[in-house]
């Protein structure tokens, strides 16, 4: 969002309003863990561990607090997890297993691919795919749209419909599509940055 406040304004009417994953689940925690677990809202922290330095930015900007506190607290990187666990000494095949607090519960593996590139189109795929069908989808996996290349475009087709897209890692890649859809030269249905 930021890039594109900075670099290219008049994008921003194709944006999605939808907040990123880290923001819906910090403002869904908020409102709902307090009551589950007897804490003050006040009292509960929020912490994201993300691959990208810009969800730090991200979690500070105003919009995404309410009543002077922010949604998430504190984001870690991946990376910077990775150096605490290094410095404390965890050795994380010495532990012993436990099973995990979900006190969201559990419903589908598209939440698990959301931090993945490719991750948010490939659930908008499958969501998409259930209401064309009208059917649950066994399991689908849209492989083509996974991965870590710089800037990959596919098109999927589901029930004779086909979808378009752009699945954008980095921001000179992302520059690379603003610029074909700037210049009217972008002929996708979804882009993902």
């Amino acid at each position: 969002v930021k890039f594109a406040e900075q670099y290219y304004p008049e994008l921003l009417p194709n944006m999605s309003s939808c907040k990123s994953p880290q923001q819906m689940f910090g403002a869904l925690a908020k409102d709902v863990l307090p009551a589950q677990l007897n804490v003050a809202r006040e009292e509960l922290v929020v912490v994201s561990i993300m691959p990208c330095t810009a969800k730090k930015f991200e979690a500070r900007r105003p919009e995404f607090a309410h009543d002077g506190r922010r949604d998430v607290d504190f984001v870690l990187t991946t990376q910077e997890l990775a150096h605490m666990i290094e410095e404390a000494g965890l050795d994380f095949r010495a532990l012993e297993p436990e099973s995990l607090d979900m006190p969201l519960g559990f419903h589908t593996g598209a939440a698990v691919i959301f931090g993945n590139s490719g991750g948010v189109t490939e659930a908008a795929l499958r969501f998409a795919a259930e209401k064309i069908t009208g059917q649950p989808l066994a399991k689908v996996d849209f492989l083509q749209v996974r991965g870590e290349g710089g800037l990959r475009e596919v098109s999927v087709t589901v029930n004779n419909i086909t979808v378009k897209l752009a699945i954008v890692h980095g921001l000179a890649n992302a520059r690379i599509v603003a610029e074909k859809v700037k210049a009217g030269k972008s002929d996708y249905d979804l882009i993902e940055v």
